[in-house]
């Protein structure tokens, strides 16, 4: 009886190239990584008109909230240095209360919804 069927002649891709095995795992895991990011951003979505500002979240099912302009009393726009290199930051809205009506993470331009809130001339707190 031969012990040739014991013996593999396509060793495992790991073992034959470790350092491409690697490279490919971090590809995947990056490729994955950026659909999560992207079908995260599609799922999210901030309008502005004169009167509201709407705040869409979610691709199958829908989380929407709005709030009049005229009744948002803070904005507090949150930004790390590497965000405000790229001129991005973390931008919540305030009505009544403490806690955020909308907040959004990661927007580019953040200083925009401010400078219009300003131009309504709503009550805001200075800027720090």
């Amino acid at each position: 009886m031969s012990d040739a069927w014991l013996y593999d002649e396509h060793p495992a891709m790991f073992r034959a190239h470790p350092f491409l095995f690697i490279l490919l795992l971090i590809s995947v895991v990056g490729l994955l990584a950026i659909g999560v990011w992207w079908l995260r951003t599609k799922g999210e979505r901030l309008a502005l008109s004169d009167r509201e500002v709407l705040m869409e979240r979610g691709l199958l099912s829908k989380q929407r909230t709005e709030i009049a302009l005229s009744s948002i009393r803070s904005v507090r726009i949150t930004q790390t240095f590497g965000q405000r290199i790229f001129d991005v930051g973390n931008v919540e809205l305030f009505s009544a209360g403490d806690v955020a009506e909308i907040a959004i993470k990661s927007m580019p331009r953040p200083g925009r919804i401010r400078n219009i809130a300003a131009s309504r001339n709503l009550d805001l707190l200075p800027q720090r």
